[in-house]
């Protein structure tokens, strides 16, 4: 990438410029080249070739560290075969012209692989088209190379940009030939991130950056329970130089969605004094249904849901008869897992600027266009009038998919009059989240002789994430039981599998890797502990568990896309590598074990080993080992990065990371109570990536779910110690 000059630009400037045939710049960088002009042409929404050759990526997802633009740019700039020198990025703003912009679930090159090479391989064709043209030559006599057009024949050539005007003239390919996997330049090649510089030099604009005249600063006091609204509120006699005055909440009425919660939001010229005035302000709260929610009652109840039969999703052949007739050895266990949160490094923030004519929104969110719907629903303007610009996301984990935060500066900027940046507290930020389920996971299962299960029963109950959408909706969605319930790849004749919802006094929201956390966790320990029922070793026990990895996976709730039906050779290869690249089977000498996990989703497969030393209630892991295989990847450097990112996340979850409620409130209030592993804390990782020529599938989630399942695995090797319950607590 060329080093870009970045640029403050006053508001003015920005709004005149953010509504351009190609992009919608966002605040405060804009790149000219971004801009039409005469000559210049593109192929499709994504793509800009200016007049003189350069080329503008226009990124329709969001970036939040987890490299997308970079590999958005890679794709197209590799069809295209561009000079990387030439190519810049921009973020779009929300609009459906762009499809999909949820940047959700790890689904960003599995959607859109093809499209961008499409866009890439179209200009080039173009190019190559005006070249023949111009040397009136035929077509096939032409290639294209560097950001130049050859002929070879006569060892002539012509940059891009001495093209552009010929090329706008001629129609758009419908479908262009695609490269050779074997010529790629970019795709799968390790390439530095486009934003690194800006965010090493502090130049990258994040939600907190964006500043406007006249505007202010809100920042709230929430009731302490979901439900509830202001009965009374006192202004502090003392007040701040720069404080404004505040303004009410009241809750809606109906499913929570992204509607603000109850609260007194104080209005200040400077963020630290609104901060200050919301925590000064004496609130009486109303009552609600959830004032009372405690989360050790929700989890007994949970665990009694587990316990208890539920709907059936997979019932085959007579699992109650084998149990009844006790021919073989029986295990049976619980496992759960407590409410987490996101915790991102970036608390959620947004800028937004009403007018009876539009409203204009600075945040770091997820789905720029679902944002942009809400808040036309909000305010009833017709969705045009909405125009969201996305910043960079300082972390999101899911959080700022949902804009609950935006709705509130939106709604405040359009009672004040001017433009209002509303900045969550991280006490806010913990203690109101769309918080991750709870969960409990029942499972029994028999085995013979031959350590196989003649009989499998496994449960799961958590509150569903639709529960934030629909009043009545309290049983789990199909694609949150696909999430490595459902999708279980172990299947037996007798094998029975059984959900149960139940309604939460909080609200519910996907995090990374979503319900996979707690499949994953029960699952893995389930397997683990029957192989060492059964006498065996859990790498050579789990392939015999998939039973023929050759035949065809039938889910009994099939959810995948097609040619993301699980893989079962795939999952048993990234068994079998981590077995080698871990050295498994090694002694690592007394109070030291190994425990290993592996899980399929977001179209991924992960096998993961984590090496612990136990030392009375100690724990001290000194390196996890993880396999990808993610099909066709784009950026390498990227994948190891989210591996390594997704050891870190899952060992906090697993070791630290818990959030109760008592009395509706979060017991939960910061960082010295919510805990995340610390740097000494983090063990090595090493990553091996799997190439391959499959589908591209996720990589942002998967590395997640294997990693508690692993740890605990690797503290029963260490010290006989079995933990069914998160976070970990040894006896």
């Amino acid at each position: 990438m060329k080093n870009e000059t970045i640029e403050n630009v006053s508001r003015r400037s920005f709004l005149k410029t953010s509504g351009t045939l190609v992009l919608a710049a966002s605040l405060p960088t804009m790149d000219i080249r971004a801009l039409p002009r005469a000559n210049a042409f593109n192929t499709s929404v994504y793509l800009d070739v200016a007049a003189n050759g350069d080329i503008t990526v226009t990124a329709h997802r969001v970036e939040m560290g987890q490299g997308i633009r970079t590999a958005l740019a890679q794709i197209v700039a590799d069809e295209l075969e561009a000079d990387w020198n030439r190519v810049s990025v921009a973020q779009a703003d929300g609009d459906a012209k762009y499809g999909d912009q949820n940047t959700d679930g790890s689904q960003s090159i599995r959607l859109f692989y093809d499209v961008l090479r499409n866009t890439g391989a179209s200009a080039k064709e173009m190019l190559m088209q005006a070249g023949a043209q111009h040397w009136s030559v035929p077509k096939d006599e032409i290639s294209a190379e560097n950001h130049r057009i050859h002929h070879k024949p006569t060892a002539r050539s012509l940059d891009y940009g001495d093209l552009t005007g010929a090329a706008s003239k001629l129609p758009v390919p419908e479908q262009a030939k695609f490269k050779p996997r074997k010529d790629h330049k970019f795709i799968g090649k390790g390439m530095l991130h486009v934003d690194t510089w800006d965010v090493v030099k502090g130049k990258a604009t994040y939600g907190a950056d964006v500043k406007l005249p006249n505007m202010l600063y809100a920042t709230a006091q929430r009731c302490p329970w979901v439900g509830g609204g202001v009965k009374t509120v006192t202004e502090p006699e003392t007040k701040r130089r720069n404080y404004v005055g505040f303004e009410v909440f009241e809750p809606k009425s109906g499913p929570y969605m992204y509607n603000p919660l109850g609260s007194v939001v104080a209005l200040a010229k400077d963020s630290f004094t609104a901060m200050e005035m919301a925590k000064a302000m004496q609130v009486e709260w109303t009552d609600s249904p959830n004032s009372s929610f405690d989360s050790q009652t929700f989890t007994n109840e949970l665990a009694s849901a587990a316990k208890n039969p539920g709907e059936k999703i997979h019932n085959a052949g007579d699992v109650d008869a084998v149990f009844a007739r006790k021919n073989g050895q029986q295990l049976e266990a619980l496992y759960e897992t407590p409410f987490l949160s996101h915790a991102p490094m970036e608390p959620p923030v947004a800028v937004a600027d009403f007018s009876e004519d539009s409203v204009e929104v600075w945040a770091p969110v997820q789905d720029p266009q679902t944002t942009r719907g809400a808040v036309a629903a909000y305010l009833g303007m017709p969705v045009n009038k909405i125009h969201i610009h996305p910043t960079m996301l300082g972390g999101a984990f899911g959080r700022k998919s949902k804009p609950d935060f935006v709705m509130e500066a939106v709604e405040l900027s359009r009672r004040r009059g001017v433009p209002v940046r509303v900045q969550w507290t991280r006490e806010c930020d913990l203690g109101y989240d769309y918080f991750h389920a709870a969960s409990a996971q029942y499972f029994k299962a028999e085995i013979g002789q031959d350590g196989m299960p003649s009989a499998w029963l496994q449960r799961t109950a958590f509150p569903t994430i639709m529960s934030l959408f629909a009043p009545g909706a309290e049983q789990p969605a199909p694609w949150e039981l696909e999430m490595g319930f459902s999708n279980l790849p172990y299947q037996f004749p007798n094998q029975r599998m059984e959900f149960t919802g139940i309604r939460p006094g909080v609200r519910i929201g996907w995090m990374r890797s979503v319900t996979n956390i707690f499949h994953a966790f029960s699952a893995n320990s389930f397997v683990d502990e029957l192989a060492d029922l059964a006498g065996e070793n859990p790498i050579d026990y789990r392939i015999k568990l998939m039973g023929d990895i050759n035949r065809k996976f039938v889910d009994p709730n099939p959810n995948s896309p097609p040619g993301h039906e699980m893989d079962l050779r795939r999952l048993a290869g990234v068994l079998k590598r981590v077995e080698k690249l871990s050295d498994f089977h090694r002694d690592r000498g007394e109070g030291r074990g190994l425990g290993l996990a592996i899980h399929h989703s977001f179209r991924s497969y992960v096998a993961t080993v984590i090496d612990v030393e136990v030392q009375g209630k100690d724990i001290k892991v000194h390196d996890a080992y993880v396999v990808l295989d993610c099909g066709t990847h784009i950026n390498p450097d990227t994948c190891v990065a989210q591996m390594e990112g997704a050891v870190v996340f899952g060992l906090s979850l697993a070791l630290k990371s818990e959030i109760t409620f008592d009395k509706g409130s979060a017991v939960q209030g910061n960082l010295d109570t919510y805990e995340l592993i610390r740097m000494m804390e983090s063990p090595r990782v090493t990553v091996d990536l799997v190439q391959s020529e499959a589908l591209p599938a996720g990589v942002g989630e998967p590395g997640v779910p294997p990693v508690a399942p692993a740890l605990t695995n690797a503290i029963f090797a260490a010290s006989g110690q079995r933990i069914r319950k998160l976070p970990v607590s040894l006896a």
